[in-house]
This record gives C-alpha cells, sequence and structure tokens, in this order.
C-alpha cells in the first residue's frame, strides 16, 4: 500500500498529464445517457463534501482519514453517472457503509460526461483518497481516465458499465455490478406468466429500448427475450425502438401503439422507458400489460396502483457494500475473487407487493 505522501507525489505528476487524458479516448458524446436514469440532476451532497472538478487543487483529505495497518479510517472516492433514483442510493449505502468503519466518503457525479469525470477523478487523486469506486461513463471513453487512478497507485473498482477493459486487472482491481441479464430475465419471467394466464401463451410485445445508451442494456432486452422463450411463450415483437428519457420516449411509446395496435405487451429496459410505456398505456386508454426495469417512488407507485405488472430494479444498496468489500480488500493488498461481482436486481409485482411495500417503507 502506498504511503501518503508517495500517493500525493504521484497524484501531482499526475495531475500535469490530466488534459492530455481527457483527449484519449473520449468518442463518447456528453448527451448520452446510460441505462439508469431519468434526470442530470447533481448527485446529493447531505452528509459528505462533494469533489470539485473546477478545483483540482483542492486540499487533501486530512491524515487522520487515511489507512494505515492499525486499520484506521478510510477516505473513499465515489465517482458516479448521474443524481437520478438510483445513484443517489447507491451514495447514501456507501456512505452507510464506510461511516460504519468510521471512514469518509467524497461523493463526484460526471453527468455522464467523459470531461466532467475527468477532471472530478483527479480531484480525488490530488486529495489522495484511499480508493475509489467508479462507474465510468463508457467502456471505452473512460479508460484514460481509470489509468491515471491506476498510476496514482488507488484501488479503483468499477461499479456498473464494466466491460472491455474494465474487467482487467492492468486497468481496475475489481468490478461489483448489477446482473443486467438477470434483470431482464426476472421481469421476462414474470411477464411469460401474465401471458399464459390472461392472454393463452401468446402476445405481441413492443420493447424501448436503451440500445444506444450503454452495452448493459444489450444484456437487460437479451434475458427479458430469453426468458419468454424458455417458458415456451409464442411471442411477436412488433416494435423495438429507442426510449430511456421519460419525457422524449413517452411520444415515441404513443406512437408505437398507434402504429402496432396488435400489441398487447411492452417492456422498458431502464427507468425512463418504463415510465414512458405507462404514461402512453394510460394516455391512450389501451389495454395493454406493461413490464419494466429498474425501481423508483413513481415506479413503486405504478405497481402498487397497477398500471405496472412488474419491474425489476438494480439494488444499489447492495452494489455500495459490496464495492466497499472490494476496494478495502484492493487497498489492504489483497485480490479479489471471483474479480467480478454480479449484484442480483429484486423484482416488484402488482400480484404480490411484498417487495415494493418494503422499498417504500424505507424511502
Amino acid at each position: 500500500m502506498l504511503t501518503k505522501f508517495l500517493r500525493l507525489f504521484i497524484a501531482a505528476l499526475a495531475s500535469m498529464l490530466v488534459l492530455t487524458a481527457c483527449g484519449e479516448g473520449d468518442t463518447a458524446s456528453p448527451g448520452d445517457t446510460p441505462a439508469s436514469e431519468t434526470t442530470m440532476a447533481e448527485a446529493p451532497t447531505e452528509t459528505t463534501e462533494p469533489a470539485d472538478p473546477a478545483d483540482p487543487t483542492t486540499t487533501p483529505a486530512d491524515d487522520e482519514s487515511t489507512p494505515a495497518a492499525g486499520g484506521e479510517p478510510l477516505t473513499i472516492g465515489l465517482v458516479m453517472l448521474q443524481g437520478d433514483d438510483y445513484f443517489r442510493n447507491v451514495q447514501l449505502g456507501m456512505e452507510e457503509a464506510v461511516s460504519a468503519d468510521g471512514g469518509t466518503v467524497i461523493p463526484f457525479n460526471s453527468n455522464n460526461d467523459p470531461g466532467n469525470e475527468a477532471q472530478g477523478v483527479q480531484n480525488l487523486i490530488t486529495r489522495a483518497v484511499d480508493g475509489i469506486t467508479m462507474q465510468p461513463v463508457a467502456a471505452d471513453a473512460s479508460v484514460a481516465t481509470a489509468r491515471l487512478v491506476k498510476d496514482a497507485g488507488i484501488p479503483l473498482i468499477c461499479t456498473g458499465n464494466c466491460t472491455g477493459a474494465f474487467l482487467t486487472p492492468e486497468l481496475v482491481d475489481g468490478a461489483a455490478q448489477s446482473d443486467n441479464t438477470g434483470l431482464g430475465t426476472a421481469t421476462g419471467e414474470a411477464a411469460a406468466e401474465y401471458i399464459e394466464a390472461n392472454l393463452g401463451g401468446t402476445a405481441t410485445v413492443g420493447i424501448l429500448n436503451c440500445d444506444s445508451a450503454a452495452e448493459t442494456c444489450k444484456l437487460r432486452k437479451a434475458g427479458f427475450i430469453k426468458a419468454l422463450e424458455d417458458a415456451g411463450i409464442d411471442f411477436t415483437i412488433a416494435a423495438d425502438q429507442e426510449g430511456y428519457l421519460a419525457d422524449r420516449a413517452t411520444p415515441v411509446a404513443t406512437n408505437m401503439l398507434s402504429s402496432n395496435p396488435a400489441i398487447n405487451v411492452v417492456w422498458g429496459s431502464n427507468e425512463g422507458g418504463t415510465v414512458a410505456l405507462v404514461t402512453a398505456v394510460k394516455q391512450a386508454g389501451a389495454d395493454v400489460a406493461v413490464f419494466g426495469t429498474d425501481i423508483s417512488e413513481q415506479i413503486a407507485g405504478f405497481v402498487k396502483e397497477g398500471s405496472l405488472e412488474a419491474t425489476t430494479g438494480q439494488d444499489p444498496a447492495g452494489t455500495s457494500a459490496k464495492a466497499y468489500e472490494m476496494v478495502k480488500k484492493a487497498i489492504n493488498g489483497e485480490t479479489n475473487e471471483p474479480f467480478e461481482a454480479l449484484i442480483p436486481g429484486i423484482t416488484y409485482r402488482t400480484d404480490d407487493q411484498t417487495t415494493v411495500d418494503e422499498y417504500l417503507a424505507n424511502r
């Protein structure tokens, strides 16, 4: 484990390289939106001070917050993609886990922008945090930024969008992310039960996807479709269109329904798509069963009222707890085995509201 002084020295060298690093591999558009989104607001910082990407000279963390062989409290940098419900709970989960050990979390929201991400990470390096957990903007655009962390000798755990180089020990010390195939599979199984019970085992399906936003979205869709196939459902996909921001996706969903009146089952691959489908079906007064992905208070309300048959949400607290466990091991010089931990989702159903009641009770 590097000493505080050595990490500060490395951070000073790394700061001279950040402008160059920001230009390497940043092929993703700042407007690209990932698999879990509704808003692009800054992540909340009720209990901790957020890193300021505009000020890479921020004073490093106090020595009392650095790790030592005696197990002193840690300072963990948390790099998130945006400020939606999922990431708010990622932050709360990380703060709960770290504070239990007497440590501190420095959260940062990249707003899905590779340039912001690079500056925020450089700030964390300059502050000589003990470890960083990070959901990269993109597997390619964020590689140069991750290399800065690696070069600074700071352990790095990937917490989402972990594909390609972000699943190799040359770049990160481990990955803890949602089982995205499982998210689609679980909702697909619920949809198959509904189709069998209510539609005679036959369905015409419409999909709002987020394929262009993240590779993980494709895994969700593959899981959903395979679950229908494995259940022996006779189905046709009449429409499979992009729609992952609720306001933009709602007219897409409306047009999908009007252009394909045979559709009787729809599925959204993320929060925004799910909200858009529920809204469009309500507005049209259509007899269409809606299934989705992700969970929020709004989506939980849809499940409670019965306008959303089922959705499978990510487990942000579980992801944060596992990521913290893995970054602690890396800080202590231990190897994470397995290298990647897939965190199962939680399914919320209108015909069994146990999980949605638990979710809402904890809000």
